[in-house]
């Protein structure tokens, strides 16, 4: 065989070898066809999302902090690369404030429910578990974020508790459900996390109503949502 036919039959088996071995975009859905796959790529690279939930936090030791209430808010989504995005989000809250009377027992010293606003600022990131891709159009995340909360004054406490703009961070946990047209619905479980600090008095006297002078509080939070999706 000539060294001309030697190349061109090394040519042919190289050129055969890489067409065998080589990923083929149109199976690489987990070993699917792409028709019967039930993975779907998403083209998303912005959403935004209207929210709505309900909180449900424990106000603390003393029960002074805001706690229960609904609220709202927006979410704006970036998709950075592959299973990653970033997330800015702002929300409103209407929560129930116990006012306390400190002249009296910690446990008789319930004056009554005020209502108090708090608004949640955050930002963070989430991790798409499917990777830019939905499973039969659902797509599970997980994610943390951090921020700053902001607490209204309420007037009718006079016990020298305030809740301030506090640092709040928290996990998320949460899935998606994609359709054919541009928006998305989702639901999550979130759970800001924010320190309280109670006045000095609080931790004194015999029967004192704190054992701390700061406390980290859980706010578990049930979001619904729906999304705009903004492709590039």
């Amino acid at each position: 065989m000539s060294n001309t036919s030697r190349m061109s039959f090394g040519t042919t088996a190289f050129v055969a070898w890489i067409t065998a071995f080589a990923p083929n975009p149109a199976v690489a859905q987990v070993g699917h066809d792409p028709e019967h796959s039930p993975y779907r790529d998403l083209r998303a690279s912005h959403q935004i999302t209207l929210t709505g939930g309900y909180l449900a936090g424990g106000g603390g030791e003393a029960g002074a902090g805001p706690k229960q209430g609904p609220l709202a808010g927006l979410r704006y989504a970036l998709s950075l690369s592959g299973s990653l995005e970033m997330t800015i989000g702002v929300h409103g809250a209407s929560l129930d404030r116990q006012l306390v009377d400190t002249t009296a027992p910690p446990d008789s010293g319930n004056l009554g429910i005020a209502r108090q606003s708090v608004v949640i600022a955050d930002a963070g990131f989430t991790v798409r578990i499917t990777g830019p891709k939905t499973w039969h159009g659902w797509m599970p995340y997980v994610g943390a974020s951090l921020g700053l909360a902001t607490g209204s004054t309420v007037t009718q406490d006079s016990s020298g508790f305030a809740f301030g703009n506090p640092f709040q961070f928290g996990p998320r946990l949460g899935v998606r459900r994609y359709g054919a047209g541009p928006v998305s619905l989702w639901i999550e479980a979130w759970d800001p996390i924010w320190r309280l600090r109670y006045p000095g008095s609080w931790q004194s006297g015999a029967t004192p109503r704190v054992t701390v002078g700061r406390e980290w509080v859980h706010n578990p939070t049930l979001l619904v949502g729906l999304s705009l999706i903004l492709r590039t």
